[in-house]
């Protein structure tokens, strides 16, 4: 996977330096109200090639001549996707996007109480890794992790706060890097669903090994079927730092201090034993991936798995 993965790289690298390039840029708005949408989602439907938008709802990227053609699919929460060709995008550069009908979630009808509480504690008995970009960086990543709801809550359960931890690098000291939390149903096939929250941006504290975001204001009502907590990152400039390392191929070196750019934050978890029955999901272009099928290696950790890690407060 490593090594794909450079030669991915390296092939978009000399495909767009060789090629005639051109600078796409646009803005990302509320087609009714004509607001910035900050940090939404921008991938290429065929390519897994993507960006954000930042906090204005601008955008801009580089692209070869010969991918004009290609469609970019657009999405935020809260929103209906939009699809769009490079070609009308240099003609118009707005993409105005439109607020979904239906509302986010479930409709609540009990009221908080905020007398009985659980709590989700991280599995810290494993051993521990920092998940940072999983695709090498070439698109917004989220990846999920299945909660179900607590059997002692028979009636209504919300969630109260969730804490969310990092794990240090030398390369992100300084960093305060944005990301998204999100909140998803369950679907039909067990895979994260729907959002069922408003949009959550966070900003990871600098020095901090971990945030505490409250959430009972928003009054999420866990649904029956239990729900999945999404970290997704966002490709802007201040998230941005670089990682420098060797790469070999067949145990030769192939390049010496290789500059990789990478997004932050990177966060905190454990390696999972295959045997486990926690749900994990990495969503790529095509759809939601079992973490357990994908194809990444970690040397002498054969059999296990990257697993985000949470504290989760439930009130009734």
């Amino acid at each position: 996977m490593k090594t794909s993965v450079f030669l991915l790289i390296l092939f978009f690298t000399t495909t767009f330096s060789v090629a005639q390039n051109s600078r796409i840029t646009g803005r990302v708005i509320d087609r009714a109200t004509n607001k910035a949408l900050p940090y939404a989602h921008i991938m290429f439907q065929d390519y897994k090639l993507g960006t954000s938008t930042d906090e204005q709802g601008m955008f801009a990227f580089n692209v070869a001549d010969s991918l004009k053609s290609e469609i970019l699919i657009f999405t935020h929460v809260g929103y209906e996707r939009e699809l769009l060709k490079i070609s009308d995008l240099e003609k118009q550069r707005l993409v105005p996007m439109n607020a979904l009908t239906e509302g986010l979630g479930e409709v609540m009808i009990t009221p908080v109480q905020d007398n009985r509480s659980f709590t989700y504690r991280p599995e810290w008995r494993y051993e521990t890794v920092g998940i940072g970009n999983m695709n090498a960086a070439l698109y917004p990543s989220t990846i999920a992790r299945y909660y179900p709801k607590p059997d002692k809550f028979e009636a209504a359960a919300f969630l109260k706060e969730i804490t969310v931890y990092f794990y240090a690098t030398e390369e992100q000291k300084g960093l305060s890097p944005k990301f998204r939390i999100h909140l998803y149903n369950v679907d039909e096939n067990g895979l994260p669903g729907k959002d069922i929250t408003q949009d959550i941006v966070v900003t990871k504290p600098v020095g901090k090994n971990k945030v505490d975001v409250e959430l009972l204001d928003q009054k999420i009502q866990i649904p029956e079927g239990g729900f999945y907590i999404g970290l997704e990152h966002l490709f802007i400039k201040e998230n941005e730092y670089f990682e420098v390392k060797d790469y070999y191929i067949n145990n030769e070196l192939v390049a010496e201090d290789y500059r990789n750019k990478r997004y932050g934050p990177v966060y905190k978890g454990v390696f999972a034993p295959e045997e486990s029955n926690f749900k994990i999901y990495f969503f790529e272009p095509g759809g939601w991936v079992d973490i357990r099928t994908w194809d990444i290696t970690y040397n002498d950790r054969e059999g296990k798995y990257v697993m985000p890690e949470f504290r989760i407060k439930i009130t009734d």
